[in-house]
């Protein structure tokens, strides 16, 4: 036998080391990465739970949202030709520059953008008018109800001694299929 000539002092103190050594092997390679597992899934599961908590809230809400939703789509919905929401466009933006008091010299529908789900018109026009009458005609048409959109804009003197300012401006409109 091995122990023969230790003492059983040793031989227990042997053992109690044989068995610590077992019990840390055990908690590093056992305990220790189970621990951190366990540690890993209940956070996965109360992340899980947030998210479950606000879905159902959404699924609360679901006729809101859509409700909602109906409210802002109706106006960047297209419910007609293209050359009918064209028309509308330019009706549109003719009766914002009446209302301003601004005059349009010229007027040119761009080609119509088809991107995925949405078209695109761009109408390019030059306008002139005083400064309070321009600025009133940009604010119309960013607070129009047709959600216009000002993508160029440059604003220059007519004639040299007078107060008149003409524009060039670039106006589109999104409308979803």
């Amino acid at each position: 036998m091995i122990f023969t000539n230790v003492s059983k002092r040793e031989k227990n103190l042997i053992y109690l080391t044989v068995l610590l050594i077992i019990i840390w092997v055990m908690y590093v390679f056992v305990i220790g990465p189970v621990r951190v597992k366990w540690k890993e899934l209940n956070e996965k599961i109360e992340l899980a739970g947030l998210k479950l908590e606000k879905n159902q809230m959404m699924i609360d809400r679901k006729e809101a949202i859509r409700r909602e939703y109906e409210r802002y789509v109706l106006p960047v919905k297209m419910t007609s030709s293209e050359d009918e929401e064209m028309a509308k466009f330019l009706t549109e933006i003719e009766s914002l520059a009446n209302s301003s008091s601004v005059y349009i010299i010229d007027i040119k529908p761009r080609p119509i953008k088809k991107i995925k789900f949405y078209k695109k018109y761009i109408v390019e026009l030059n306008a002139e008018g005083d400064i309070t009458q321009i600025s009133k005609f940009i604010y119309d048409i960013q607070n129009s109800h047709q959600l216009l959109k000002i993508d160029a804009f440059s604003l220059g003197v007519k004639g040299a001694g007078t107060n008149s300012l003409k524009c060039h401006i670039l106006v589109s409109k999104v409308l979803i299929l």
